[in-house]
């Protein structure tokens, strides 16, 4: 049930109405229980199990630790709990990429692997809500949050609907305190939600699926592609990603405002990022903070020198790497964002006390751009072959080999939306104040129409599935 799709227009619609006639505040939470089960089991209806057992492994989980008192004990419900998580999202989501990887390993030693050959399905979502399940264990244990003690509320929390399938990734010390106050609607969040819910829409349908026209025959078979074609694939990839993946959140917090709740931001216009550091404040930063805060300082992070830090980040890095998608590719995409990190901390070091020229602030932001981009056609790519394959002939080797091209301007024309969107992301950040006119509510309902009009309008007739549901 995609965001952009009638199906889902019926049911926010039933939901929205349905939810605000409901007077008590548990009832609206069990209302928005059942429609997120619901909305999950869209999918496929035996996956909803597999959600229920990893929210009561988080509830159970959670009572057991804070009501210990053993240090010890507690560290061992904590890893029990933690175990269970991580095998359920390991078997579901990495069970297939370790067997291969087992299997052509042993075929390249001449050693027979005679495994179960069973094909495993990968549920829509399950790095999210494991994420939840896992952050509300973990506050638990850090006494960032207090156990809730309905089932409820923690239910409610892991599969919320707006952000269940592709986030944000939602901290349990963000979201839990909104389950225990009353939950009132007004005209000042209506308008929030359905601003936001349309600017999401335009990313996603019109942008975003736009650019997938183009990046999709170039990465489905790179042999046949020109430099220039590579070139125009690579970039409009590099733009549908963001503008597929932004839409998305930015849609997921316009819906949790019609309900009446806050969800935190995702983007901040992280292709305006000057170094590898500034694009991870930036991009996804759900992912990235929880990164930070559930894996790289438990390892140790900026702690025990910097060769430790070093192997922190990259450890960090990889691993949010496999977190995206059961691929050696990847895992390359972290490593090089990894490698990155270390280079930026590398290079601080060395220019400590120097002060930035404005000369200097192109050629960060270019280089910046170029590593994303080159470590998006890892990410994007079926195989490291085809990966490779695209690189070369990017960089000018058997450039001529290819019989389909792009013509120049579309180099420009799929970067116009990155550049527009980076430039107004910047200048708004700029601006004090409320900078946006107040219209009264017919002159708000006819703007809300046209916009919506022209979203339609300009949206191609074949919606691609968001980028993130893979994962």
């Amino acid at each position: 049930m995609l965001f952009t799709s009638l199906p889902f227009l019926v049911f926010f619609v039933v939901c929205y109405l349905s939810y605000w006639r409901i007077r008590t505040r548990a009832a609206q939470q069990w209302f928005l229980v059942a429609a997120s089960l619901f909305f999950y089991g869209w999918w496929d209806y035996r996956f909803v199990a597999l959600m229920l057992f990893v929210a009561l492994v988080a509830y159970f989980g959670a009572l057991a630790i804070s009501g210990c008192r053993d240090r010890r004990q507690r560290r061992l419900l904590l890893i029990a709990s933690l175990s269970a998580h991580l095998g359920v999202l390991f078997f579901f989501k990495y069970y297939n990429f370790f067997m291969d990887s087992w299997r052509g390993g042993a075929a390249l030693l001449g050693i027979s692997a005679d495994l179960p050959a069973w094909r495993v399905i990968l549920p829509v979502g399950i790095s999210f809500y494991t994420f939840h399940a896992i952050s509300y264990t973990v506050d638990v244990y850090r006494a960032a949050v207090r156990p809730d003690h309905s089932f409820r509320e923690v239910l409610l929390y892991i599969a919320f609907f707006p952000q269940l399938v592709a986030g944000p990734i939602i901290r349990s010390s963000f979201f839990m305190p909104q389950l225990r106050t009353p939950r009132h609607r007004s005209d000042e969040r209506l308008a929030d939600g359905l601003r936001l819910f349309l600017i999401g829409f335009f990313y996603k349908a019109v942008i975003a699926d736009t650019l997938a026209t183009i990046a999709d025959p170039v990465f489905a078979d790179p042999q046949r592609w020109t430099t220039m074609g590579l070139w125009g694939g690579a970039l409009a990839y590099y733009g549908q990603i963001y503008f597929d993946f932004n839409g998305y959140t930015t849609m997921a917090i316009g819906i949790a405002w019609f309900f009446g709740y806050h969800l935190p931001d995702n983007f901040n216009v992280p292709y305006s990022a000057r170094n590898i550091a500034d694009f991870w404040h930036r991009w996804h930063i759900s992912l990235s903070t929880w990164l930070r805060d559930y894996l790289y300082v438990p390892l140790g992070g900026n702690r025990s020198g910097r060769r430790r830090q070093y192997r922190n980040l990259m450890l960090t890095m990889l691993l949010g790497g496999l977190w995206h998608g059961a691929s050696w590719n990847f895992v390359i995409w972290g490593g090089l964002h990894g490698l990155a990190l270390i280079i930026h901390k590398q290079w601080g070091q060395w220019t400590a006390g120097r002060k930035a020229t404005a000369w200097g602030l192109l050629p960060s932001l270019l280089l910046t751009q170029l590593w994303v981009l080159v470590a998006w056609i890892f990410f994007r790519s079926a195989s490291l072959e085809d990966a490779l394959t695209m690189l070369g002939r990017m960089a000018g080797s058997r450039a001529l080999d290819g019989q389909e091209s792009l013509p120049p301007w579309l180099l420009l024309a799929v970067l116009l939306p990155v550049i527009a969107d980076a430039v107004l992301g910047r200048l708004q950040a700029r601006v004090p104040g409320n900078w946006v006119i107040k219209l009264d509510r017919r002159a708000y309902a006819v703007f809300v129409g046209v916009v919506a009009a022209i979203c339609l309008w300009l949206m191609p007739l074949n919606s691609a599935p968001f980028i993130y549901f893979q994962f």
